[in-house]
């Protein structure tokens, strides 16, 4: 957690001396949950909000405490197995709504993409083998490599579908991280 943590701190300062207009708001109080992933309390408990152009990754509200995760909400017959949402595509849509998903799964920690359409798909029929893009195999090296490292392009080219500088981009360049 000590790289995300000085990577953030980076970040801010970057970003307070060239003003790109993203967002990185400090942490909220998140309780342990025994049942969540290794790394997923940790990781949270470092930032609120993490914001550009093309991506925001939010502490889910469900990971607040105990209660809030016995009580979250499960999809019926979700075809990827109840994931954690830990981020949301927001390129081309409008201010203050969120596109897809960018998902942990709760089983192996891993971080992945579905393609909206996919979902979809894949939701009406459950026998078809699920595409998704995997990123990372947990949250830790997620955050730590393809939101505030060198693997930030291939993010944005798997989600977005081709690579290009967004606000995010040019402050991971600006503080040397990609």
């Amino acid at each position: 957690m000590n790289g995300i943590s000085a990577k953030l701190d980076l970040l801010r300062r970057t970003e307070s001396e060239h003003r790109f207009g993203v967002t990185i708001d400090a942490p909220r109080e998140l309780e342990p949950i025994p049942e969540l992933p290794a790394g997923v309390t940790d990781v949270f408990r470092t930032f609120h909000e993490l914001g550009g152009d093309f991506f925001v990754f939010r502490q889910p509200e469900e990971i607040a405490n105990p209660r809030a995760w016995a009580e979250r909400p499960e999809l019926p017959g979700c075809p990827l197995g109840h994931p954690l949402e830990i981020g949301y595509e927001r390129y081309d849509t409008p201010e203050g709504i969120v596109g897809a998903p960018i998902r942990l799964d709760l089983q192996d920690g891993s971080v992945y993409y579905c393609d909206p359409d996919d979902y979809v798909f894949f939701y009406k029929n459950v026998d078809v083998e699920i595409e998704t893009v995997e990123f990372a195999p947990d949250i830790v090296t997620f955050f730590d490599h393809n939101v505030l490292g060198p693997g930030y392009p291939e993010l944005v080219e798997a989600v977005v579908g081709r690579r290009r500088d967004d606000n995010w981009q040019k402050l991971l360049k600006a503080a040397g991280l990609v």
